[in-house]
């Protein structure tokens, strides 16, 4: 086992790559009272076009299916399944699907080597028969109504969707009804194989435990699977154009206030920073404009066009990061008018871009005491990068008011799209 000390934090993961190439990532901190496990593979819901295991084709699958994979890998041929299995031991788990992976995950407070090995066993041995996958499209059809009934998660859908024209980005992670119709038995096959392989996943354990006695049980239970040998999976080069696809659109939704959402579309390939930097810049920047110490904020409630804080979102695509600016009210308009106003004039001042500095490296400190987001920090860092940021603080301390500012000249505010959800009554 190796250590990865995180600097100027005190704290320590051990690491092993077993024969397998399975990945593991320990944290043990003897004050936690309970563990949270996660198991995850590099498959999430823009990887339809990939070079399958065994093939040396460019092969296209229906959309949507990682998340319906992440559904059947909970069936089970013999004995108990996930749920009941975890209940059992007082532990809970989940699983779930995005953009760029699918995670398996359990909280527990006991048996954690137990727990350990049986979601490494059911993740890692799929069971499907025909008659399943065709139920399970009743049940995910279901699912995709109820999304389709939310105002949040349609106003999410069409912000990706009026923003991109080729980016896998763009599409449903749970895929449409259409979509999911088309997925076989088989294809879910090639897809499991493919990058559910142990060097395309990784295991990362947050609690109190002997690392000795965790890692040893991990080994222990790998040490008898076979797999298929994998080379370097290749998937579809994203090409996307930099105009939005649509610039406007009004829809009809159930909302009971109308949701308003402004979004900037920026081109990435030439701005020379890591994934984890431009993120923090953009963060510093956008919330020093909206969020809820900003005078436009201030302004906006004092004028009653809204109740709530602007919330700011970024997605970053791999081509283009789409910056979004959100809130519901009644004065749509206006809100857009203010929000365009506003990007007439993008910049900061250096107490703030400091202040919002402290702010987070006062988040990095405080996201250490909790098992949850230690787990998703290490997660992020494997799927975005390909490892643990060492560092962490030292990144933050080291963003520079400059190299913003020249983030800034390259944000194009005329490419934008905007969307209003307003009551179809």
């Amino acid at each position: 086992m190796k250590k990865i000390r995180i600097n100027k934090l005190d704290e320590e993961i051990y690491y092993d790559k077993l024969d397998n190439g399975l990945e593991v990532y320990l944290f043990n901190k003897e004050s936690f009272k309970s563990s949270y496990v996660t198991f995850t593979t590099k498959y999430g819901s823009v990887y339809n076009e990939f070079v399958p295991i065994g093939s040396n084709k460019m092969t296209s699958f229906p959309k949507g299916i990682a998340h319906f994979l992440e559904h059947k890998v909970f069936a089970v041929k013999d004995g108990p399944d996930p749920m009941e299995f975890f209940s059992r031991s007082g532990a809970i788990c989940n699983a779930y699907t995005t953009f760029d992976n699918t995670t398996y995950l359990f909280y527990a407070t006991s048996n954690l080597k137990e727990n350990i090995c049986y979601l490494l066993d059911y993740v890692q041995d799929l069971y499907l028969t025909d008659e399943s996958v065709e139920n399970e499209k009743k049940i995910i059809s279901e699912e995709i109504h109820m999304y389709d009934d939310r105002p949040a998660e349609v106003l999410s859908e069409k912000i990706r969707l009026n923003a991109l024209n080729n980016n896998p980005y763009r599409d449903s992670i749970i895929g449409t009804t259409s979509d999911i119709n088309k997925i076989t038995k088989e294809d879910l096959e090639t897809c499991y194989k493919t990058f559910y392989h142990p060097s395309n996943m990784f295991l990362v354990v947050v609690g109190s435990f002997d690392v000795e006695e965790v890692m040893t049980a991990i080994k222990d239970n790998q040490k008898n699977k076979e797999f298929d040998s994998l080379d370097e999976i290749k998937v579809r080069e994203i090409k996307e154009r930099d105009e939005v696809y649509k610039k406007e659109e009004i829809i009809n939704s159930t909302t009971s206030i109308p949701k308003v959402a402004i979004t900037i579309k920026m081109p990435i390939k030439d701005i020379k920073l890591s994934r984890r930097e431009l993120s923090l810049y953009l963060y510093i920047l956008f919330t020093s404009m909206f969020d809820e110490t900003s005078s436009f904020d201030e302004k906006l409630k004092k004028d009653n066009i809204i109740s709530n804080t602007t919330y700011v979102s970024t997605l970053n695509t791999n081509t283009h990061m789409l910056i979004s600016i959100i809130n519901e009210t009644n004065k749509d308009k206006e809100f857009i008018k203010r929000v365009e106003d506003k990007l007439k004039d993008i910049s900061i001042s250096e107490v703030d871009f400091n202040r919002k500095k402290k702010v987070l490296i006062s988040n990095e400190i405080f996201a250490f005491e909790y098992a949850e987001q230690i787990n998703d920090i290490i997660l992020d860092d494997l799927i975005y990068t390909g490892k643990v940021e060492d560092n962490p603080i030292e990144v933050i301390e080291k963003l520079n008011i400059d190299i913003l500012n020249d983030i800034i000249k390259k944000i194009n505010v005329n490419n934008i799209s905007k969307i209003i959800l307003k009551n179809k009554k």
